[in-house]
């Protein structure tokens, strides 16, 4: 769990709370629809937010010492994050990839508890 300081957390729940928008197509307005989950597209404050957000995923990736110090490694960059493997074969490698995502607290726990899921179509893996 981060330590987060209160008046940071207090701070971004009133920037979030209580936020509603509309659409509006040609002439036709729809009522105002409450906004319950993510942040302002082009908000400022989304960058830290979403580091903060996506900091336990970074997190899946065991620590490790020794020779298989680089057994595991995660890496992101804003709503991006790639799990790798490395092993001496492809069959390992996808071990450790496929335990990466179902182990508990792995990258589908993570999906599952922040409502992001994974858009499997966009997975690969490079050998």
């Amino acid at each position: 769990m981060r330590s987060i300081p209160k008046a940071i957390i207090d701070f971004t729940e009133q920037v979030l709370t209580g936020r509603q928008t509309q659409l509006r197509f040609d002439e036709f307005t729809l009522d105002w629809i409450p906004i319950n989950n993510g942040i302002g597209q082009g908000d400022p404050l989304s960058m830290v937010l979403y580091i903060i957000y996506n900091s336990d995923l970074v997190d899946v990736a065991k620590k490790r010492h020794g020779k298989e110090a680089i057994q595991e490694l995660t890496l992101a960059f804003v709503d991006d994050a790639a799990f790798i493997a490395i092993a001496k074969d492809f069959n390992a490698t996808h071990d450790i990839l496929k335990n990466m995502l179902e182990r508990w607290g792995g990258g589908l726990d993570w999906s599952r508890d922040h409502n992001s899921r994974f858009e499997t179509n966009k997975f690969a893996l490079m050998d």
